[in-house]
């Protein structure tokens, strides 16, 4: 038992590095927080408006967050980082010269969001699938389906002619 000892600080540790890296954050708007990374995911908690959370890990455009005992996945867009200023810049001038920061010859404090596209694995492996494609932004439709929505809209057949 005492060589087993020293692995009882060990969770501690790991607590304390999981939250030295966590970066303060406020929700921008009410956020649902999701189990997993996914729109179509569980929602795990709701917080409100202005809600001060942590920043724990980042996976392309979602963001894990913790915030009391409330941990789950948001979009990025959701949220501020406590360090981002969107407030008017200090000094005097004019208010045009201030916004565009042409008093003093600085610009203030300037906040963008990214999001990491496809990488070249990705890239490589794929492959055009006009049918998949069509499922996902919703745009198939059986035959039957389209003459049924045309019929309803009162549409009729004409002829176009070619365009050369």
């Amino acid at each position: 038992m005492r060589r087993l000892g020293f692995l009882l600080p060990l969770p501690v540790l790991a607590l304390a590095a999981w939250l030295a890296y966590a970066e303060p954050a406020v929700t921008i708007k009410s956020v649902d927080l999701k189990a997993q990374a996914a729109s179509d995911a569980k929602t795990v908690a709701t917080l409100p408006m202005n809600t001060q959370v942590e920043l724990v890990k980042r996976e392309g455009a979602w963001v894990q967050l913790s915030s009391g005992s409330d941990l789950g996945w948001a979009k990025l867009f959701d949220i501020r980082l406590a360090g981002a200023s969107t407030g008017p810049s200090k000094g005097g001038g004019n208010q045009l010269g201030q916004v565009l920061g042409l008093a003093s010859g600085q610009r203030g404090a300037s906040v963008t969001t990214g999001v990491r596209g496809l990488d070249e694995q990705t890239l490589a492996r794929a492959s055009p699938n006009p049918q998949e494609f069509a499922k996902l932004v919703g745009f198939q439709a059986t035959k039957e389906q389209a003459q049924a929505f045309a019929a309803a809209g009162k549409l009729a057949p004409k002829e176009v002619a070619l365009l050369k």
